[in-house]
């Protein structure tokens, strides 16, 4: 009889969504680099578990109902039951250190990550509505480390806002831009309309000395990025490059906006 193949833990304990990693590390970048604190970072590191989690137990789950597990869904289980031991450790380490006052984010937008656990159980995740509320929900953790850091509430709720001008209209481009290097028929109107109104957004909050001008220009940026990109005069791309293309103007968007904030600009 021949052994069973062997159990690539990289595959069990990691999600390879690149869009994930990104929505994950924006707003803990930024939170941090804005009002780095211990309970921030308590934070920081249990919405990573949190997040980390996800995959193992949903491995699990799916096939929680074998009578004879195989290797690979038992250390699911043991990858699932780790993560949310740190998760639930990171925050209490917050809690003891800072209060309530950084978690009440998280609460607030817990039902939009439960709109996506319940696509992504039935693996739906993919559809537009799972899609739009996962990084809105995990952008959470921006407000709460900003609040722990001594933040005001306004403050803290401009972060998450600015989080979602960057988010909401990139998921709308990468969507079509996939559709469209695939040869299908797209709407250019939802991505380049959500663009503008994100840079409207930026303007007003500049205005309203809530936001720093750079972070305006980052938007401008991406404006700018899905106009080209779903034009003719495009570079072809494969999703694997579109993805880590979207994680370098992630990277970028936010080291514009904690520049504009630290510089006054």
């Amino acid at each position: 009889m021949s052994s069973p193949p062997p159990v690539r833990l990289r595959t069990i304990a990691l999600p390879v969504e690149h869009g994930g990693w990104g929505f994950l590390a924006e707003p803990i970048l930024l939170g941090l680099a804005l009002a780095p604190s211990w309970a921030g970072l308590a934070i920081g590191l249990a919405t990573l578990a949190a997040f980390l989690m996800r995959h193992p137990a949903k491995l699990y789950w799916r096939n929680r109902h074998r009578l004879d597990l195989s290797p690979r869904f038992r250390i699911a289980r043991r990858f699932a039951l780790l993560y949310a031991g740190l998760a639930l450790g990171g925050f209490a380490v917050a809690l003891a250190l800072a209060g309530w006052r950084p978690l009440a984010p998280f609460l607030m937008l817990s039902p939009l990550l439960a709109v996506y656990g319940a696509y992504d159980v039935q693996n739906k995740a993919r559809r537009l509505l799972p899609e739009l509320t996962a990084p809105m929900g995990l952008a959470a953790s921006a407000p709460a480390i900003a609040l722990a850091g001594g933040w005001g509430w306004t403050g803290a709720w401009v972060l998450w806002l600015l989080l979602q001008a960057r988010a909401v209209p990139s998921i709308l481009y990468v969507r079509a831009r996939l559709r469209l290097e695939r040869g299908d028929a797209i709407d250019r109107r939802p991505s380049a309309l959500s663009h503008l109104a994100a840079v409207v957004l930026g303007v007003a909050l500049w205005r309203a000395a809530f936001a720093p001008w750079l972070t305006v220009g980052a938007l401008a940026v991406l404006l700018a990025r899905a106009l080209r990109g779903l034009s003719r005069n495009r570079r072809p791309a494969k999703a694997k490059e579109v993805g880590f293309s979207e994680l370098g103007f992630g990277l970028g968007y936010v080291l514009a906006t904690v520049l504009g904030y630290r510089l006054g600009l």
